[in-house]
């Protein structure tokens, strides 16, 4: 009997060996074997060898449908590919976007293929935004590079077929989307080719391997298809059809508004057949024809153990069928092996006692074995996997067999490598290069995977009827809510002191104060008194002297405030300011975790530098004493404005339903409220009486809702596709240079126009009644002129204005165009016309 560490490679090589979907299903809840479901598909997936993989551009492209059958229905391995984690997109649960939003769609994924039953993987790839381009698109996501990780993700994960979402051409619309279906195709030709990558056998251990045959998807295509696979059919064991399955799965991706149906009735998916390497009578019929099952007697075994076993009664479980696990090894001896466990009723669970661990520090952890069945088991080892460095105490092993309906605990202490780095994706630890995520570093076996292991493992080796079984099990901390009751969380490792410097970005008026306050945060996650020195750094500029700190409770936070002076002849610059704190052992802290965290998906945290990135530009501000702001999804447009020192002010449902909103200069509605904000629906009319009276209402850009509900003073209607502007670098023709929108408080010229980030806008107007003036004329490349970017009418007494420009985009990052732009826009109340 033994109790060790495993070394970080072999951890990371048992994890993606042996995890699968229902295991990680459980990881984060209350122990269990997972019951006679997760039994049923283990041994489902016992005598099915072959594996099919779906490969298309975002989270949300595949057809979860088609996995769930897959996985689900016929036991067969399926996994999707998505080139990029979808950072490019909106967000309708939160204010993330772009890389944090990134974190918030990979976890949905993942989410969803517990529920489906698929694996998952991704590309370097990072998801820059909408593009209509392939040639946009290439030269941010280097062909060669994509490519090579389709491979690296085929040789992996050795699909008898592929299947495409998109055909690569221009049909598919997205430039990523094409990219996608042009990555797909070269990957099935050279996949199975020696000299096609070649290090990615020498270097990372994968060997060639050529898929059988490659379908494309129909799901957005016109085609009729060649096959058609039944989804609407039920999954006896859970009494839903697989199409309501995938619609669970899909209403995962929450931050996408995919809430779906779950509809009974007829469903299939449908393909088409585009190549087949083995030929069979019918290929087209048969999604794997001429593909034979790698182990008949193995898929045999499977179907009579399934039969074998009573759902009623643990102890069906026989030593003949226990025997099999002789000579079997990979997946096959662990899906077995968990099927054994399972039916024996033994239910395993590993506690620390904390969550947040510092680098040096010792941690309980005590391991439990329940012996729920009716079987005598024997425990022979416990085996703590964690990362090199990492130490974990001899502790003793229970002397004899487990008998029936006993439980056995373990208490070990484990102690964190006094130099482990915070707990973060691997795919962050080196900055970007362009639209590509680095790599460098990483571990060959965690490439295209969605995130590493978690920290620590448990494995317990048992003796099961003479058979030697194992069982792993994430090692996480346990807390009760007294809401819901039990809650567990992962295991991270945090710096000792968290260092976060707020504003994060903010663009300072040149015409305004000389000085301006920046907040730092510290705060201590260690034990016992520490003292130190906490201050800024600002290159060229005059610093703030430095303050002490003094910290002594775990949890405990210290704000400091630092008000910087802007030189004098500092008018138009970027500068990064960045925060310290240096302990008087001399360790220096300039990083915060960030925390990404909501309750459809695990939680995931990143590592922040405490900067703050600071545009100096000439900005004057409008005439406006109070702002009344609706805030819409991921907007956080209300803070930059108040970061420049504008009156905001949001309204709830009391406000807008019974406050005085005359007392407002502007009211402003966040990029798609109409949709998440119901108070704003039910009171739209009280904004138009507000307007009709001579208020000023700004409407950032809205989606189809806003145009049925009929929300806006007059009559306009959003084009289907919706007309957007996706190059950032659009050129931009003012329409009426003279009108004060374009000339106060701001003069808005060229410059303007410079470094808007990932777009121009999207949900343009695409017609409109007469009152509306159009104040803008800009274009993607090849594509006609759009006018409908921002609208400007009168309405009774005073002015409506309609804006599909990415202001929530412009103005968080720090743009200064934006800013003056947007700052005009404020100021076009009737009052202040001349």
């Amino acid at each position: 009997m033994s109790l060790h560490v495993k070394p970080p490679s072999v951890v990371i090589a048992l994890f993606l060996v042996l995890s699968s979907p229902a295991m990680a299903a459980a990881q984060l809840g209350p122990p269990t074997t997972g019951g006679m479901v997760v039994l049923d598909e283990m041994l489902q997936r016992l005598g099915e060898s072959r594996r099919v993989l779906m490969v298309a551009a975002h989270p949300d492209d595949e057809d979860t449908a088609f996995l769930a059958l897959m996985s689900r229905g016929y036991g067969v391995e399926a996994a999707y590919l998505a080139l990029s984690r979808g950072e490019g997109g909106q967000n309708l649960i939160g204010p993330e976007l772009g890389g944090a939003l990134g974190l918030i769609r990979s976890r949905e994924l993942l989410a969803a293929r517990e529920l489906d039953g698929a694996s998952q993987f991704f590309t370097r790839a990072f998801d820059f935004g909408y593009t209509r381009s392939i040639d946009e698109t290439h030269g941010l996501w280097l062909p060669d590079s994509i490519l090579k990780d389709v491979v690296r993700v085929v040789r992996r994960f050795r699909p008898h077929v592929m299947i495409t979402v998109f055909s690569g051409t221009q049909r598919d619309g997205h430039g990523q989307h094409q990219a996608a279906g042009i990555a797909v195709r070269a990957a099935f030709d050279v996949a199975g080719d020696p000299a096609a990558f070649p290090e990615l056998q020498t270097e990372e251990g994968l060997a060639p391997w050529t898929p059988a045959k490659l379908y494309q998807s129909i799901r957005f295509g016109r085609s009729q298809g060649t096959l058609r696979l039944p989804t609407g059919v039920l999954d006896a064991r859970v009494g839903r059809s697989y199409h309501q399955i995938a619609m669970a799965s899909r209403s995962l991706h929450r931050s996408q508004d995919m809430g779906t149906i779950q509809a009974i009735g007829p469903r299939e998916a449908t393909l088409s057949l585009i190549a087949d390497r083995v030929g069979g009578t019918d290929g087209a019929d048969d999604l794997f024809g001429a593909i034979p099952l790698e182990s008949p007697e193995l898929a045999a075994f499977a179907a009579a153990a399934r039969a074998a076993i009573d759902p009623t009664n643990l102890a069906s479980l026989t030593p003949e069928l226990v025997a099999q696990l002789e000579g079997m090894t990979g997946r096959p001896r662990q899906l077995l092996s968990n099927a054994v466990t399972i039916s024996a009723g033994i239910v395993t669970d590993a506690v620390v006692a904390d969550d947040e661990l510092v680098p040096g520090q010792a941690v309980p952890v005590t391991l439990s074995v329940y012996n729920g069945g009716p079987f005598e088991v024997r425990l022979d080892a416990a085996v703590i996997e964690a990362p090199d460095g990492w130490s974990v105490s001899r502790a003793r092993l229970p002397q004899g067999p487990l008998q029936p309906g006993t439980l056995d605990t373990i208490a070990v202490v484990v102690t964190v490598d006094p130099d482990a780095p915070p707990t973060q994706p691997y795919f962050l630890e080196n900055p970007r290069t362009g639209a590509m995520y680095d790599w460098t570093g990483a571990p060959p076996e965690l490439r295209g995977r969605p995130f590493q292991p978690p920290l620590l493992h448990a494995r317990f080796d048992l003796t099961v009827l003479d058979a030697p079984v194992s069982i792993r099990r994430e090692a996480t901390f346990r807390a009760r809510n007294q809401a819901v009751g039990e809650v567990r969380r992962e295991v991270r490792v945090v710096p000792l002191v968290d260092v976060t410097l707020d504003p994060e970005r903010v663009v300072w008026s040149a015409d305004g104060d000389r000085e301006r306050d920046f907040t730092v945060t510290l705060v201590y996650n260690g034990v016992g008194a520490y003292r130190g020195e906490v201050g800024l750094q600002i290159d060229g500029w005059r610093v703030p002297p430095a303050r002490p700190f003094f910290l002594e409770r775990t949890g405990e936070s210290q704000r400091f405030v630092f008000t910087v002076t802007r030189p004098d002849d500092v008018r138009n610059a970027q500068v990064e300011i960045a925060a310290t704190a240096v302990g008087d052992d001399g360790q220096r802290y300039a990083r915060g975790i960030a925390l990404v965290e909501y309750s459809h998906i695990r939680p995931t945290a990143w590592v922040r530098a405490a900067r703050s990135l600071v545009h100096v530009a000439p900005m004057r501000m409008p005439s406006v004493a109070r702002i009344g702001y609706i805030r819409g999804a991921a907007d956080r447009v209300p803070e930059a404005l108040q970061q420049i020192g504008l009156p905001v002010e949001l309204l709830d449902e009391s406000r807008l339903a019974l406050g005085d909103l005359s007392v407002y200069d502007v009211i402003v509605v966040g990029s798609r409220a109409y949709e998440s904000d119901s108070a704003l629906m039910r009171h739209n009319g009280r904004l138009l009486e507000y307007t009709n009276a001579g208020g000023l209402l700004v409407v950032q850009y809205q989606q189809y809702q806003f145009v049925r509900g009929g929300y806006a003073p007059f009559p306009l209607e959003i084009s289907r596709p919706h007309d957007r502007v996706t190059d950032e670098n659009a050129p931009v023709r003012i329409l009426q240079p003279e009108h004060r929108l374009f000339n106060v408080p701001n003069e808005i010229g060229a410059d303007d126009w410079v470094g808007w980030p990932q777009e121009r806008g999207l949900y343009f107007a695409g017609t409109w009644d007469p009152a509306y003036q159009p104040m803008l004329e800009m274009h993607d490349s090849g594509r006609p002129p759009l006018q409908g970017g921002l609208l400007v009418a009168r309405y009774g007494a005073g002015t409506y204005v309609y804006t599909g420009l990415s202001f929530f985009r412009a103005l968080p990052a720090g743009n200064p165009g934006g800013f003056r732009l947007f700052l005009n826009v404020l100021g076009l109340h009737p009052d202040h016309e001349q």
